[in-house]
């Protein structure tokens, strides 16, 4: 019997495993439009977004804030789930996948159907009032941005700005999905990296814990990551990958 190729054996870890927990990076969404934050001409390379997109740059400044990040937002909202986005959400159904952990803040895993998601990024798509906490559903609001009816998004209750739910510079990372995402990594079997360069912490930390209590990894990302040796490493595009595990599962598990 010849051997298996990497994509190969991954879904053949993937058939045997039934605690399975999901990282996904940045290349699972740039394959669905989104700009990556991080790369070569990625957003965090212009000093001046870095500004306006920190915890103090929407302090003194939220129009300028909004006015800076609405093209960012506009993109996500037209961005569709991919392959990878539906793997997993099939993987959910087949009672395999345990929990999703994203660093992405698009809400592209809820939006393709995954239940139980750990955005340690945050999400655009709510907001919260700085002062009361009252909840809002931010995609009207972008709206009217966008239309020019207003700048600023504000609280009814407060008249202050609401922010949304992204983790901006100098903030820390919403302790309930941290706390989510450490606790799927003690408890799955199999973690699959999806997209990730596992260099921005503390998301890196998360495989180590993972392996630490036993559980395999798969790595799918195009570029190296530091755990590569510890992994079954299947270097292609994720929809590659993706397509290839989807019918495999559907049709021979």
């Amino acid at each position: 019997m010849a051997p298996m190729n990497p994509t190969e054996e991954a879904i053949s870890l993937i058939r045997k495993s039934n605690r399975i927990a999901a990282l996904s990076g940045a290349g699972i969404s740039t394959e669905a439009g989104v700009p990556d934050f991080r790369g070569p001409d990625g957003l965090w390379r212009d000093p001046n977004i870095l500004n306006q997109l920190s915890a103090t740059g929407f302090r003194q400044d939220p129009a300028r804030f909004y006015s800076s990040s609405m093209n960012l937002f506009s993109t996500i909202a037209a961005a569709k789930p991919t392959p990878a986005h539906n793997l997993l959400v099939l993987l959910e159904k087949l009672g395999k996948l345990q929990a999703v952990v994203t660093q992405n803040i698009d809400g592209l895993h809820h939006a393709a159907g995954s239940s139980t998601v750990f955005e340690v990024h945050g999400t655009y798509r709510t907001g919260h009032c700085p002062q009361c906490s009252d909840f809002f559903e931010m995609g009207p609001f972008y709206k009217k941005i966008e239309s020019g009816d207003i700048q600023v998004p504000l609280c009814k209750k407060c008249n202050v700005p609401v922010k949304p739910d992204i983790v901006l510079f100098e903030e820390l990372l919403p302790q309930d999905a941290w706390n989510g995402a450490v606790n799927a990594m003690e408890q799955c079997d199999l973690l699959l990296v999806l997209g990730s360069s596992l260099v921005i912490y503390p998301a890196a930390e998360l495989p180590s814990i993972a392996l630490g209590c036993g559980a395999r990894l798969v790595i799918v990302n195009l570029q190296e990551t530091a755990y590569d040796r510890a992994a079954i490493v299947v270097r292609d595009k994720l929809g590659n990958f993706a397509k290839s595990a989807m019918a495999a599962l559907v049709y021979k598990n």
